[in-house]
């Protein structure tokens, strides 16, 4: 009697002894065969991945976004190997891309006069300002662009309250450099509208034709900073 209790004492310890070693070795994951890409770091079979990167084996870059803020006076039409969208004044367009992949391609302003009927290319009057995309995808997050246009340039408008239509003006008259002739109407409605961007001088000057053929003549004070504008008022 004694030794079958002995018998049976063995068979349960062994059986709780081989379970528990089963267990344990089901249980027990690996990082031995895991390499995590990318800087990421193995624990219990699992990659544990830096910021800016995903997936199983921290190989699928995480997508970011890229932010261009349109802080021109005019819309801005931005082409880039992702699309072409026409931002508008004070608007944004965010881009979608891979964390470290570069998107390129170029902006520019656009339909700066329109509202005066101008059917030269893309409505414009005065200099387009140009911009040159080239940037990174950040790792994370968005990277906001300000598309600004330098103190070397300075936004136009002009508002006509006289009784006679501007038939045509200069912008820095007289100049040996940056003179710009411009055979525009502006309405004698008291309307302001957009004339475009020229070239900015601590001396620029605006002269005006009315149809009765008054010249008129204003100096352009300037303070030089980005993203500036004057605004002429014919009386």
């Amino acid at each position: 009697m004694k030794n079958i209790k002995a018998i049976l004492l063995t068979a349960i310890i062994t059986t709780a002894l081989f379970g528990a070693v089963v267990f344990s070795a089901c249980t027990k994951v690996s990082c031995s065969s895991i390499i995590c890409q990318h800087g990421g770091a193995c624990s219990k079979g699992v990659c544990s991945c830096p910021t800016g990167w995903g997936g199983t084996f921290c190989d699928v870059a995480a997508i970011t976004y890229i932010k261009y803020a349109n802080n021109a006076f005019t819309p801005v039409t931005i082409q880039t190997t992702a699309g072409e969208s026409v931002i508008p004044v004070g608007g944004t367009f965010t881009i979608s891309g891979a964390n470290g992949t570069v998107l390129t391609g170029t902006a520019t302003t656009s339909a700066a006069a329109s509202e005066l009927g101008i059917t030269t290319d893309g409505g414009i009057i005065g200099n387009p300002i140009n911009w040159d995309i080239n940037n990174t995808f950040p790792v994370s997050d968005t990277l906001i662009v300000p598309l600004n246009v330098g103190s070397t340039y300075f936004f136009l408008r002009m508002t006509n309250k006289s009784s006679h239509d501007v038939i045509n003006y200069y912008v820095n008259y007289q100049f040996p450099y940056g003179q710009w002739y411009q055979d525009v109407t502006v309405p004698a409605n008291g309307v302001t509208y957009d004339l475009g961007y020229y070239l900015a001088y601590p001396n620029s000057n605006v002269q005006t034709q009315s149809s009765n053929t008054a010249i008129y003549w204003t100096a352009v004070s300037l303070p030089f900073t980005t993203n500036q504008l004057y605004t002429v008022t014919v009386n």
